[in-house]
């Protein structure tokens, strides 16, 4: 099916609900580095993220009656699994470490190598057309991304820092996490083909994602930081878990369900400009007018996978203008 039309005929609530993952995905540096300075690390993280994300979900089915519509079929059980693994270890895991390393836009543009490994593997695992226009939009989406990362231009790299706005073992666990992010997505989609809803999907992938990462998290450093500061720590806590994983990850998996795998990745890259505004407000890492222009190449790449006929609508769009 084409995948411009898929997304002409994707209600505009799905879109919203992609894009809007998206744009929470990139407020995740800002939790990072704060729960960095209490002694976190990224190990232990992403397991209070994914931990307390179980407690809130489940709280939240409780309260309203669904804890019981979450049953699932113990031969689906590794399908969750993978996507658990996938997102907490994998993902959040190297992203948090990208996150620390690099500043916090480039560390979001390391996460839109996951599109193109979304795109590759959609074609032959769910038959899904790798078409011109969404070549187009990934084309203009990673230009975007790469102008936003500040390596052309003068921005300010990462905390504290005037250098380079990466280094090698910085951009190969940045790409990492976005191979994990494309891995989460590919399993969400199995999960939506085996006939589970958006918060199924989302809840038990929390729950192995807690297990997964339970082992190595540091138990005297949450313990300490609690005793420290127990009102600002849990707020910052509860905070990162609705805004970096339950919303988000409930939003694109509700998304996905009226669009293609390749499609929904490319709309939730809208992150790295979210990231760069965040980066900008809080931590003084200055974009200049390169990557103001990378930003706006991600927003249009954006608009052109939800136009039919890609760019070439464009010309005619300005003539109208």
């Amino acid at each position: 099916m084409d995948t411009s039309a898929l997304a002409a005929r994707a209600p505009a609530k799905a879109v919203a609900a992609v894009i809007a993952a998206g744009c929470m995905w990139g407020s995740i540096g800002i939790f990072v580095r704060s729960l960095t300075g209490y002694g976190y690390n990224a190990l232990t993280i992403v397991f209070v993220r994914m931990a307390v994300a179980v407690l809130v979900m489940a709280g939240l089915l409780a309260a309203t009656g669904k804890l019981g519509a979450c049953r699932v079929r113990l031969r689906d059980l590794w399908c969750f699994a993978v996507a658990g693994v996938a997102s907490a270890v994998v993902l959040n895991w190297f992203y948090s470490l990208s996150i620390v390393m690099n500043s916090l836009a480039l560390a979001s543009i390391l996460l839109a190598a996951a599109p193109v490994f979304v795109v590759i593997l959609s074609a032959p695992l769910f038959k899904e057309r790798i078409t011109a226009v969404k070549v187009q939009a990934l084309a203009i989406v990673l230009a975007g991304c790469v102008l936003t990362s500040g390596f052309f231009g003068s921005g300010t790299a990462g905390p504290g820092s005037s250098g380079p706005p990466f280094s090698w073992l910085g951009l190969a666990v940045g790409l990492a996490g976005g191979f994990g992010w494309a891995l989460y997505g590919i399993m969400t989609r199995v999960g939506i083909n085996l006939g589970y809803s958006s918060l199924t999907i989302t809840f038990y992938s929390f729950v192995f994602g807690a297990l997964a990462t339970m082992p190595v998290a540091d138990f005297s450093v949450i313990a300490a930081s609690l005793g420290t500061a127990p009102s600002k720590v849990s707020l910052l806590l509860v905070t990162h878990t609705l805004f970096a994983s339950v919303l988000p990850y409930m939003l694109f998996t509700y998304g996905m369900r009226f669009m293609e795998t390749g499609t929904a990745s490319i709309l939730a890259s809208v992150d790295p400009v979210c990231a760069a505004v965040w980066g900008l407000s809080l931590y003084h890492e200055r974009p200049d007018w390169v990557m103001i222009l990378g930003m706006l190449l991600v927003l249009a790449g954006v608009a052109v996978l939800n136009l039919p006929g890609g760019l070439r609508v464009l010309p005619a769009l300005v003539r109208r203008l």
